[in-house]
């Protein structure tokens, strides 16, 4: 008969399980203190117990178990998960334990073992005497020692919980700020698009209205063209305003695979899209030489260069020698890139501002304003960051990013710098 303590129920049913398909008659108790009352009343031939148990651990039963005139010579065997260093079997052994047993074990191996144990048992069954124990002051002062061991990894292992699950709480709280500007930037981004595909619409609604009136009142076929003509501005407005909306919402998700590609060489082809525009408007283009390579998606990166320089030109104003500088600087150990022009220039107070959706600071200027919008979203994309900075009205502006840590190392070798007028 084998009395077994464990204050797991999975463990009581799995252990309990194995002994009685291997013939055994098994007691089972929750705690130390439970199984030395069962002992008590009907001895056992043998008891196997965890350690780490409340009420009475598995160290406090043995020395009460050796101690107890007529459970003193039953071999006690201590089956643990959680007391495995050599010192716990030591100490154990110490106490008088015959046998000390790391779980999990196989079943074959754990019946192995306590029939070796039995058999040892009744081999010296009146043979001898159970040896002295030692003192209780000796038993208590090792026993201090063990349970203090494993208090402080669990102090250690209860520090690490707290620390990753403090850390887990700020990845949360910052997911959870995440997602609120997320959806306070979608609120605003829906109110905003509704309003500006709003006033096309009322447009092509109200000429369209002026149409049908002039067909069944007989009007002017002069007034009808113009009724058509502004109908069809307003329908380009339209289509461009879905298109900068639908590249948008691209801008920032859609990244190919960044590869090694020569700055110099993307900005070269923005400015060839751009070529006749810059012609027509006179614009003096000065490209820094030595411009480095850079590690991102080349055609994303060319979206951003064509709007900050189609930017510059829209903005150059009434100037006669209108100039846009495009180049790099190095600051720290960080390249920053820079699109310049001395154009209108824009007043401290909108810096920020000209990056945000729909947002233009000169109504009169043609353009959706979703432009650097879009640049931001690529940058941002490819781990950087974009400000504008400007001295104020009538002084240019000039757009400078980064881009992810490590790009723009190396210097592209194509790119000799030039100047086109």
């Amino acid at each position: 008969r084998i009395l077994i303590a464990d204050d797991l129920a999975a463990n009581l049913y799995l252990l309990e399980s194995i002994l009685k398909g291997n013939g055994f008659e098994v007691t089972s108790a929750r705690n130390g203190a439970e199984a030395l009352a069962f002992a008590k009343k009907a001895p056992p031939d043998l008891i196997i117990t965890d350690i780490l148990m409340p009420v009475m651990d598995g160290f406090e039963l043995c020395r009460q178990w050796k101690v107890d005139e007529i459970l003193k010579t039953i071999p006690f065997i201590f089956y643990t998960a959680t007391y495995t260093d050599p010192r716990d079997e030591k100490f154990a052994r110490s106490l008088g334990a015959e046998q000390f047993i790391v779980k999990p074990q196989k079943p074959d191996v754990l019946i192995k073992e306590i029939r070796a144990v039995l058999d040892e048992s009744l081999r010296k069954a009146g043979a001898a005497k159970t040896p002295a124990l030692r003192n209780e002051k000796e038993v208590l002062q090792e026993y201090n020692e063990v349970l203090f061991r494993k208090l402080e990894k669990k102090v250690v292992q209860l520090e690490t919980e707290i620390a990753v699950r403090k850390a887990a709480e700020k990845q949360r709280e910052e997911v959870i700020r995440e997602l609120e500007q997320k959806n306070a930037e979608l609120a605003r981004f829906t109110y905003t698009v509704s309003h500006e595909l709003r006033s096309p619409l009322i447009t092509i609604q109200g000429f369209a209205g002026l149409i049908e009136e002039d067909v069944t009142k007989g009007g002017d076929p002069a007034d009808l063209k113009t009724h058509v003509r502004r109908i069809c501005t307003a329908v380009d407005t339209l289509d461009a305003l879905l298109s900068d909306i639908l590249a948008l919402s691209r801008a920032g998700r859609s990244i190919n695979t960044p590869h090694p590609v020569g700055f110099g060489t993307i900005v070269e082809e923005a400015l060839g899209i751009l070529a006749q525009p810059l012609k027509s408007r006179g614009v003096r283009v000065e490209l820094e030489p030595d411009l480095p390579v850079v590690n991102v998606d080349a055609a994303r990166m060319r979206e951003v260069l064509y709007n900050l320089i189609e930017n510059a030109l829209k903005y150059c104003g009434d100037r006669t020698d209108p100039v846009i500088r495009i180049g790099m600087v190095v600051e720290g150990a960080e390249p920053v890139f820079f699109v310049q022009d001395n154009g209108i220039g824009i007043d401290s107070r909108y810096l920020e501002r000209v990056f945000n959706l729909f947002e233009k600071l000169d109504t009169t200027t043609p353009g959706t304003g979703v432009g650097l919008a879009i640049v931001k979203r690529i940058i941002e994309a490819h781990g950087g960051r974009i400000w504008a900075e400007s001295e104020g009205p009538g002084k240019g502006t000039m757009f400078r990013f980064t881009l992810s840590p490590g790009t723009g190392t190396r210097t592209d070798t194509h790119n000799n710098g030039q100047i086109k007028e």
